[in-house]
């Protein structure tokens, strides 16, 4: 097994000195869920040829996008357009659960649930480096369930997806920062950065919803979503469009705001 070691991505390296930063330890303040603000508006729905797919993150190129795989623990690049897989990575997982490309240098960061790791690779899926993140306590199948990075705060996001849902930053180094109990929904099954607003997108596969949160967590905007065991979601920053992936469908749905 590669040892661990510090990660860093390319993308905060010049914004960590000036981060904001959270505030650290546990937070388990409530928040009342915003009133509901519509259904998003199904635009497309796509099929793909990855099984069990989890997690969605735009390709910086924006015509391309990543997710990984329940049943082959792969990771693979996507067209935007069609669905159709271009690229499948060499690495192998145990049990990856999200994806993330650094948009500075295309190198990817994998959520490995079980063992509660992120994995650095390089764009062909070479093993550059992993973190192990303590505090995020529960059984195998409730550890990193997604992961997206702020380059705001410098931090990775990450989320647990129930027993409770918890959404936490973590640092490059994979100390926990700060973490959060979500109560507003009943799981949580992917995180994305939201670049135009400058929060997060987080989505619930039992709660059918996506709720657009600031970087604490805490609601501003929530959208029902017709889609059967979502687990992951993302944003188009040019056309404020958002993806989310379904696992047992197989299929990319791309949405607009209602």
């Amino acid at each position: 097994m590669t040892p661990a070691r510090r990660i860093r991505p390319a993308a905060a390296t010049a914004l960590l000195a000036a981060a904001i930063g959270l505030a650290s330890g546990c937070d388990h303040e409530s928040a009342s869920p915003t009133p509901a603000d519509g259904d998003l508006v199904l635009v497309r729905a796509v099929p793909i040829a990855v099984a069990e797919p989890s997690d969605f993150c735009l390709d910086r190129d924006g015509v391309h996008w990543w997710t990984v795989s329940d049943a082959t623990h792969r990771v693979y690049r996507l067209r935007l357009s069609d669905g159709v897989v271009v690229q499948t990575l060499s690495y192998v997982g145990a049990d990856p659960e999200g994806v993330w490309q650094d948009p500075a240098d295309g190198t990817l960061y994998v959520a490995e649930e079980g063992s509660r790791e992120i994995v650095h690779l390089d764009d062909a899926g070479d093993e550059l480096g992993r973190v192990s993140v303590a505090g995020l306590e529960g059984d195998a199948n409730s550890g990193l369930e997604g992961l997206t990075f702020s380059p705001v705060t410098g931090r990775f996001h990450v989320v647990k997806e129930k027993g409770p849902p918890v959404l936490a930053a973590v640092s490059p180094a994979g100390v926990l920062q700060s973490s959060r109990e979500i109560d507003y929904a009943a799981d949580l099954s992917g995180v994305a950065w939201d670049a135009a607003a400058g929060g997060l997108l987080l989505v619930s596969d039992e709660s059918a919803e996506v709720y657009r949160t600031d970087l604490s967590g805490t609601p501003l905007h929530t959208y029902g979503i017709d889609v059967e065991k979502a687990e992951g979601v993302g944003v188009d920053p040019g056309n404020g469009h958002i993806y989310v992936v379904s696992d047992s469908a197989e299929t990319f749905y791309e949405f607009r705001l209602p």
